[in-house]
């Protein structure tokens, strides 16, 4: 949803002078093709998270930030989540090679070399985080913690097919949401899946992944009668 690269990438079959010749003017055919920043978001099960990165205060989740890809100067891009009464998290941020640049790298020492510089050879994949704290005292094993992580995780990867799962009323995505939720297949499960159809409306109108996730977990608390824990 966030890639853009699926156009077939330029190639010049100009000859290495000419190439030469135009170097100035590309300035980097990775750079003038996908760019040197990429936007990232951030959000948590819970609000009020902070985020560093690299030892850098950067606002609490949800946000989104507009990051280089620039990786000289001993940079890690390691991602810092804390929150009072929550164990602290830390990971890198996942990059890749940008396929564009690689495939449009007609010389190193031309293009390529720019593009090392400027960080356009490498992009951040992904582009979105959802990330799911652990209250101080519990377990990352325990069954309520592990529920949560399957839900939060099946309803980001898969909130289209559920959306249209609840516009035809019913299919495959939203049944193995209700037991998800339901901690498994039963008669819980049909009432789960039951609950989804008939409130629907805010999840069909969700714009993207985490505000369906968000929405999810606001039916489950707005329906104590089905006896679910939040997300």
């Amino acid at each position: 949803m966030h890639r853009a690269d699926s156009a077939a990438p330029t190639r010049f079959i100009l000859g290495l002078a000419p190439v030469l010749a135009l170097a100035p003017l590309l300035g980097g055919c990775a750079t003038l093709f996908t760019g040197q920043t990429d936007v990232l978001r951030f959000d948590a099960n819970v609000p009020g998270v902070r985020l560093s990165i690299d030892g850098q205060y950067q606002g609490e989740l949800p946000l989104e930030l507009e990051l280089s890809r620039n990786f000289v100067g001993g940079r890690q891009f390691l991602a810092s989540f804390e929150r009072d009464g929550y164990v602290p998290q830390a990971f890198p941020l996942a990059r890749e090679f940008n396929t564009v640049a690689v495939l449009d790298v007609t010389s190193p020492l031309v293009s390529g070399g720019i593009d090392v510089l400027t960080g356009s050879l490498m992009r951040f994949d992904p582009l979105d985080y959802h990330v799911h704290m652990l209250a101080a005292g519990d377990r990352a094993d325990g069954p309520g913690f592990r529920r949560s992580v399957e839900v939060a995780g099946f309803a980001l990867a898969n909130h289209r097919a559920l959306q249209k799962d609840l516009a035809r009323g019913g299919g495959e995505h939203l049944t193995g949401l209700g037991a998800l939720l339901a901690g498994g297949a039963g008669e819980l499960a049909g009432r789960v899946e039951a609950a989804l159809l008939a409130e629907a409306g805010p999840l069909l109108a969700a714009p993207d992944a985490p505000a369906f996730l968000a929405r999810l977990d606001g039916l489950v608390r707005a329906r104590p009668d089905l006896g679910l824990a939040p997300l």
